[in-house]
């Protein structure tokens, strides 16, 4: 992988589900959690061609490149975020399939062959120009969440030139703006085909929706998915959300000791009996090693070692009685037998 060349105030994040870094700026533009979903929602083709519109600093299309073999361009209006993405290209050794292009959309058949693409990928401005959030807002996130260089109707209208025949747009939006995308679709001969809807939390409204649409299909079969749940209550992910950011098979363990003085610690680790087994040989941490020997009273499973993390943190902040309490409370997915 290419070193980074960051500027000021920029950082590297990565999906750990993926390989993939992406060079992010929070003054300018980092991606969130609807680039995330909107490059696993869809059925990406196995090779062919895809175009990521509004592409930002790359996050959608540079994700989605784990997935295919398939070009993909990337298209993006702002310099500045066009060279983040360029660079986040680089950075990931992507730049025999992955491209960036600078420029209005509205140019796309400059670029592109007319009917020759096979998906499209969009996160674009949810909001219109003459809504009032835009307080605050730096120029390039005034420009990529408002309507102002291009809109809802201009992006359907280009989709509609430049996929083939049965191929498919794929777009995250705004729930309260689902009448208008439906019937813009309608407009621009693109069936929907599958939906769903996304819910911060158990209990409250919709705040994003993934749509997928297919050029010329018929105007039946739309298939609406489950709802994406994606905090529980306590605000961790959900285990669909922990899956989507970090991948399977990531399992990570908040665990319980009870010390030969009867005092408890609590930690957390990737491997239960080889963590078990340096604090019994006097290398684990500090407490535990002048009151061994040890022994594992409560293990808890979590996605991903960030969840078991904050487990751990949250029972260390409770009194003895409380943990015990807590122990007694999850007997029923204590795992403490397996190891």
């Amino acid at each position: 992988m290419t070193k980074p060349i960051l500027k000021k105030k920029e950082r590297v994040d990565q999906l750990f589900s993926t390989d993939v870094k992406i060079i992010q700026n929070k003054e300018v533009f980092s991606y969130s959690i609807d680039s995330v979903l909107l490059s696993r929602f869809p059925k990406i083709p196995s090779r062919g061609l895809i175009v990521d519109l509004c592409s930002g600093n790359g996050a959608v299309g540079l994700f989605a490149a784990t997935r295919t073999k398939a070009k993909i361009i990337e298209v993006e209006l702002q310099e500045r975020l066009a060279d983040m993405a360029q660079r986040s290209i680089q950075l990931n050794d992507l730049t025999s399939q992955v491209s960036m292009i600078r420029d209005d959309l509205k140019n796309l058949l400059d670029h592109v062959p007319r009917s020759k693409v096979d998906l499209i990928l969009c996160n674009p401005p949810y909001f219109k120009a003459a809504e009032t959030s835009k307080k605050n807002l730096s120029e390039h996130y005034l420009l990529a969440r408002h309507e102002i260089a291009t809109n809802l109707e201009e992006i359907c209208k280009i989709s509609q030139q430049v996929l083939k025949t049965n191929g498919r747009l794929a777009m995250v939006h705004r729930p309260d703006r689902f009448l208008e995308i439906i019937d813009t679709f309608k407009k621009y001969k693109l069936a929907p085909k599958r939906l769903q809807f996304v819910y911060p939390k158990l209990g409250k409204d919709a705040n994003m929706l993934l749509i997928e649409t297919i050029k010329d299909g018929s105007p039946n079969g739309m298939k609406i998915l489950p709802p994406l749940i994606v905090h529980k209550d306590n605000g961790d992910y959900t285990d669909n959300i922990h899956e989507i950011y970090f991948g399977k098979g990531h399992q990570a363990y908040m665990y319980v000791l009870k010390c030969a003085d009867d005092s408890l610690y609590t930690g957390y680790t990737t491997d239960i009996k080889k963590r078990l087994a340096i604090h019994n040989a006097g290398k684990g941490a500090k407490y535990t090693r002048a009151r061994l020997p040890v022994e594992l009273i409560y293990v808890e499973q979590f996605n991903h070692k960030n969840a078991a993390m904050s487990a751990e943190g949250k029972l260390k902040q409770k009194t003895r009685a409380q943990k015990l309490h807590y122990i007694e409370e999850h007997q029923h997915i204590n795992l403490v037998s397996q190891f």
